[in-house]
């Protein structure tokens, strides 16, 4: 399978950027031919991420959960209750308090970037 890629100097990594977006199965090919791992097992690993972040996201977790070596930081944020108004009648409607998850760009990613 092959990528798209455009080699690029001044990131400081081995590999050029990768210019289109990636599906799942392309993600997960990339990773296996990154780090020698068969395919099954990378999928395991993403799989045990992503429960991982849920337990941390659940009401009784630590609510933080920071994804190590990619530069994400997932937490629980409190919403606090407002009133927003129906753009097309201008009526005013009360917008309940609620829970939601926030991802935050950490600073090695954002100089990744630049």
């Amino acid at each position: 399978m092959a990528l798209s890629t455009s080699t690029s100097s001044g990131n400081g990594g081995s590999h050029g950027a990768i210019v289109s977006k990636q599906t799942k199965a392309q993600v997960v090919e990339s990773l296996a031919d990154e780090t020698g791992l068969p395919r099954s097992q990378v999928r395991s690993v993403l799989a045990a991420l992503s429960e991982l972040a849920k337990r941390h996201m659940m009401a009784s977790g630590s609510g933080e959960f920071v994804v190590p070596d990619v530069g994400v930081k997932i937490r629980r944020v409190q919403r606090k209750a407002r009133t927003a108004r129906n753009p097309i009648t201008g009526e005013p409607i009360a917008v309940p308090a609620k829970t939601a998850v926030k991802a935050t760009v950490l600073k090695s990613l954002k100089d990744a970037v630049n």
